[in-house]
């Protein structure tokens, strides 16, 4: 880390001497317009110009160089002070242990928690084989680009009769009989080219129209499942929060799993956060009967892409963001 963080007065010299330059170019430029009014061209005078000009820019080179260290400095004092946090956490924990303070206890799950977390997993489950909302939106847009090109077609093809119409009782000579002829013209293109649009957005319309109307009739047939298990899922991370809001109220001894993965106490800033995050990781132990003592997920779930191995993927993202300040080096 660079010694010494006060640069304030090497900023201002160099602000200083930039300020003195600025006017000396100011100062140089005014003389030599008054001079080549007079005289004409001025060698020398240009030529100095041009020296205060290259010091102008040797100075600004150097305040952007030391910008660029003052940022750094700061950059390196925040990721200090984030380990040095992280640290008196942990020291902090040690002299509660030593100080004879309770074990928290988050192993020991509730026979209800175990209905609650089965139930609410049940309802994540249903709801994964129901269509997305992003996946009904694209269904939904075959649906509606068929129509309109229906709609289309029929329009002109409307046209196109009423364009007949007027021929077959027109005078050809009349001016009604040639704006009928060019109407009949442009509306038959066109009602052939709508035609085929409609022809080819015609299976996937049915195809959008079948999934979204198997989609409502599961979401019809899984809606009690879904309502019970997200009901239970909120009465779950409850009881769960309660729990550790009350081993962190009591100055408990966090579990190892809990602290390899959250630390050791809860956090000064973004508490709230780390609470959210806390219990997911509780459930998900509960959900999955973990009961690793050392890995808050446990191992990585063998099967691939299921419900499990993406909630414990998304939960091993989310705990990185609180392992490094915890981390004693």
């Amino acid at each position: 880390m660079t010694e010494g963080f006060d640069y304030g007065p090497k900023i201002r010299r160099l602000e200083s001497r930039t300020s003195e330059m600025e006017f000396r170019t100011n100062s140089a430029e005014d003389d030599i317009e008054s001079l080549k009014s007079k005289f004409g061209y001025v060698e020398d005078l240009d030529h100095e110009l041009s020296d205060i000009r290259s010091d102008i820019r040797r100075v600004q080179g150097e305040l952007d160089d030391l910008d660029g260290d003052v940022r750094g400095d700061i950059a390196s004092i925040e990721r200090i002070q984030k380990l040095l946090t992280g640290r008196i956490q942990v020291l902090e924990a040690h002299l509660l242990a030593a100080g004879g303070a309770p074990a928290a206890d988050l192993d020991t799950i509730q026979t209800e928690w175990k209905q609650l977390a089965k139930s609410a997993n049940a309802a994540a489950q249903t709801r994964e084989d129901l269509l997305t909302d992003a996946q009904r939106a694209t269904h939904l847009a075959r649906i509606r680009a068929f129509e309109n090109a229906v709609e289309q077609r029929d329009e002109h093809r409307a046209k196109v009769v009423e364009a007949a119409r007027i021929l077959a009782a027109a005078k050809r000579t009349s001016t009604a009989f040639q704006q009928a002829t060019a109407d009949f013209t442009t509306s038959r293109k066109a009602a052939e080219t709508h035609a085929a649009h409609t022809d080819r957005a015609a299976a996937g319309a049915k195809d959008a129209q079948a999934a979204l109307t198997r989609d409502e009739t599961r979401r019809a047939m899984s809606a009690s499942v879904i309502d019970k298990g997200d009901k239970a899922q909120r009465k779950l991370e409850w009881a769960l929060r309660s729990r550790l809001a009350d081993a962190i109220r009591d100055r408990a001894l966090l579990p190892m799993w809990f602290v390899t993965a959250l630390g050791p106490v809860a956090p000064a800033h973004k508490t709230q956060e780390w609470m959210d995050l806390a219990t997911e990781v509780m459930s998900y132990r509960i959900t999955y009967n973990v009961t690793d003592q050392v890995l808050a997920l446990g191992p990585q779930p063998p099967a691939q892409g299921l419900r499990r191995d993406q909630w414990h993927q998304r939960l091993s993202a989310a705990l990185k963001g609180w392992h490094e300040p915890f981390r004693v080096r």
